[in-house]
């Protein structure tokens, strides 16, 4: 019911981990943040609660991006060797999402290039609809709007009203159901919402209306780096995201999964067209008119040639450090019980808590309290405790680097708060 109130990387996502499952000890890792530790020439310190907004860079990313500086600096041609990383980086995206292999695997700009490249690239007709919750985030959101520039007659965006509904924190397949019908071509959403820290069913939504010939495209924005994802068990037909969130990464890249069986329902032309998406491009890079251009028969055909190769080398140190150092479901355990030690104390504050109760209906990382009163986030900061603030009211997001300390600090200044008379609103 609604209210407001051992390192492996090999369990799917749809496995949650069991809220009793004791998180591995992580606190010889939060040396590696310096922000979680550093305090100013006044011994104060800053606690840092805002990692689905930016995490603060750790000394594993930092290393490899002056790893990256040295290289341009001093070797003489670093860049097929920039390139070959890319390409473990693809791998080692492919294997921490359970992909069938790394060829489902594009690189991309960020969530919205990737998304955009998955809406433009289906043969929408007119009088077409795609469904779309009214809460969604606009990067999802506006790429489909924008579709209705008179291009495709008819065509349809249908918001699915979710405020006040029982599907208000966490949306099914039941949540769509009424508002599709035989012209219903997809549906676009986020595993895990940005603004109320609740995680929708993605796997059962796409059992429901895929065998339909419906194409449900994804948002993982909020999940990857934080937590177990299977793109296989999840089903979709296509998944983007971008790596500056729970990988920790500068921004500039982003990754985009595409399902092997899509792509021949896709159109033959991708949205976007340079050197990198062509199969049959000359080794001395002439171009003739006179050849029919063939695009990779994979989800290469969505890429450019060049990406950021600075920030591929942040994520293939930040993933390696995930996969091999920290442990998939190590994170997601410690992160699930920070948040539980967040809504239990709350809950006794008498502070609501945003969404569903059930750990499998919520982010590993993020919980939102239901406080929006401009003074909380005004006493927030005056304390030095960093988060944001939504809708809905203050999302706590946290951390490998996070501990049971931070979030005492954080119940701590909540208790001024509420003794300073700000409404518990």
């Amino acid at each position: 019911m609604a209210s407001t109130t051992t390192a492996t990387t090999s369990t799917p996502s749809t496995m949650l981990l069991s809220p009793q499952q004791p998180p591995r000890d992580l606190s010889h890792l939060r040396a590696l943040v310096p922000v979680a530790t550093h305090r100013d020439a006044s011994g104060q310190a800053h606690t840092y609660l805002n990692a689905s907004f930016q995490p603060p860079m750790n000394l594993i990313v930092r290393s490899a991006i002056q790893s990256f500086l040295d290289e341009a600096t001093f070797s003489p041609h670093p860049k097929p060797t920039w390139q070959s990383r890319a390409e473990d980086l693809r791998a080692l995206l492919a294997t921490y999402l359970h992909a069938p292999s790394a060829s489902t695997i594009a690189l991309t700009r960020d969530t919205t290039e990737g998304l955009n490249l998955i809406q433009r690239s289906l043969p929408l007709q007119p009088g077409d609809n795609v469904l779309i919750l009214d809460s969604e985030h606009p990067n999802q959101a506006c790429g489909w709007l924008a579709l209705r520039d008179g291009s495709i007659p008819g065509l349809e965006i249908r918001q699915i009203p979710t405020a006040g509904t029982a599907h208000e924190f966490h949306a099914t397949a039941a949540t769509f159901e009424p508002f599709v019908d035989a012209r219903t071509r997809a549906v676009g959403l986020s595993s895990c919402m940005f603004h109320s820290g609740q995680r929708n069913d993605v796997a059962g939504i796409s059992a429901a209306f895929r065998p339909r010939g419906i194409h449900v495209l994804a948002d993982l924005t909020q999940e990857v780096g934080f937590g177990a994802v299977d793109v296989g068990a999840l089903g979709v037909s296509a998944a983007a995201f971008s790596l500056h969130k729970g990988m920790g990464c500068p921004t500039g890249l982003g990754a985009l999964y595409v399902d092997p069986g899509v792509l021949g329902e896709l159109k033959g032309t991708p949205p976007i067209v340079g050197a990198g998406a062509v199969a049959n491009l000359k080794a001395d890079l002439t171009v003739s008119a006179d050849v029919q251009l063939e695009y990779h028969g994979s989800a290469r055909r969505f890429e450019h040639l060049n990406v950021s190769l600075v920030a591929v080398h942040a994520a293939r140190a930040a993933l390696r450090f995930l996969l091999y150092d920290v442990g998939v479901e190590a994170l997601e355990a410690h992160l699930r019980a920070l948040g539980r030690r967040l809504r239990e104390s709350a809950g006794r504050l008498g502070v609501p808590v945003v969404g569903e109760e059930e750990e499998e209906k919520r982010a590993p990382q993020a919980t939102v309290l239901a406080l929006r009163d401009e003074r909380w986030m005004e006493l927030l900061e005056r304390e030095r405790i960093s988060v944001s603030a939504y809708r809905l009211g203050i999302r706590v997001s946290v951390g490998f680097y996070n501990n049971e300390a931070d979030i005492d600090r954080l119940l701590e200044v909540l208790e001024i708060g509420k003794a300073a008379g700000i409404p518990l609103c």
